[in-house]
């Protein structure tokens, strides 16, 4: 009842009386101030003038099953890491498309071990569980899609022009605002569920010193704070189309699109390993593999870390 009386107050805008909302709802006036204070308790502001009523502020950002508007969906106020969730669901029979969101992360995951900075109601943490018909070695191929549709919905949003550094980064300014992290379970030639891991610094005012160089926020950005579901929403809208495309065509379908937004194009890059290999990046192919131009040949790299060579010589 009170995502009913939270609907009410968000299109009246102004004071409604408790009478009102009892009249609308066929409860109490009683039943109307419970439901007030759960509403408040929750978070969301909600202004209570004797004789007037009831008056929402609509500013604050706040998460839950009612604000994410997306059918298939857990929100979990605190959790290890979103991608173990969804993992833990998948393993239950959970269906393709379920999206798992929290507020929190204690044991927030990077790509190749690294942790992830979670800080609470201030990022955006969710993972989506795909079934793809797809093998093993085409996986990565949705890292990609996840990217694309990240930087989308950056853009769209706040207007900043965000870029992809090939595989996982969305990049603004340099600096990285989102990080993405694809694990499956996987049998030798099928796959039998894809956990895609989306995690992008909205609201963050401020970064430990070993990040402040290296990441940024939406609203470091923009100086402005943005409610965390009008990510959430653009994201998984423009994702769960790409992948519905994907699914039919593969990736080459997205190539261009994907080459238009990667920041590696054209640049002098760097692989990591034991053999590193250095020359210019020309984009993804079909496989939405990196092909780097050395002195010899061009390299078509499927994984790992690249970093982009700067005018000063060094790479990020």
């Amino acid at each position: 009842m009170r995502y009913k009386i939270l609907d009410i107050l968000r299109e009246k805008k102004g004071f409604v009386s408790g009478e009102e909302l009892g009249g609308l709802l066929g409860v109490s006036r009683a039943a109307i101030w419970k439901n007030i204070n759960r509403l408040k308790e929750e978070g969301y502001d909600i202004e209570s003038v004797s004789k007037k009523g009831y008056r929402l502020n609509d500013s604050a950002d706040i998460l839950n099953t009612n604000e994410i508007k997306y059918d298939n969906v857990i929100y979990v106020k605190k959790v290890d890491s979103t991608n173990d969730e969804c993992k833990r669901q998948a393993e239950k029979g959970c269906q393709s498309g379920l999206l798992v969101v929290s507020d929190c992360q204690t044991g927030g995951k990077g790509r190749l071990g690294r942790d992830w900075y979670s800080k609470p109601a201030e990022g955006l943490y969710m993972s989506i569980l795909l079934k793809p018909n797809i093998s093993p070695l085409e996986a990565p191929q949705l890292t990609l899609l996840a990217g694309m549709s990240v930087a989308k919905a950056i853009k769209k949003i706040t207007g900043l022009n965000a870029g992809i550094k090939w595989p996982n980064d969305v990049v603004v300014n340099g600096k990285k605002i989102c990080g993405i992290l694809t694990e499956m379970s996987a049998e030798i030639e099928r796959i039998r569920y894809v956990v895609t891991g989306i995690g992008v610094n909205i609201n963050n005012e401020v970064f430990g010193k070993e990040l402040k160089e290296k990441a940024t926020s939406v609203f470091l950005e923009t100086g402005k704070k943005y409610k965390r579901n009008i990510f959430i929403d653009h994201i998984v809208s423009r994702l769960t189309e790409y992948y519905s495309l994907y699914c039919k065509e593969g990736f080459a379908a997205f190539k261009d699109e994907y080459n238009s937004l990667c920041l590696n194009v054209g640049k002098i890059v760097r692989t990591s390993g034991n053999i590193p290999i250095k020359g210019k990046a020309l984009g993804v192919n079909d496989k939405g593999e990196l092909l780097i131009e050395t002195d010899t040949n061009i390299v078509p790299v499927r994984s790992g870390e690249v970093s982009v060579r700067l005018k000063n010589n060094k790479y990020i």
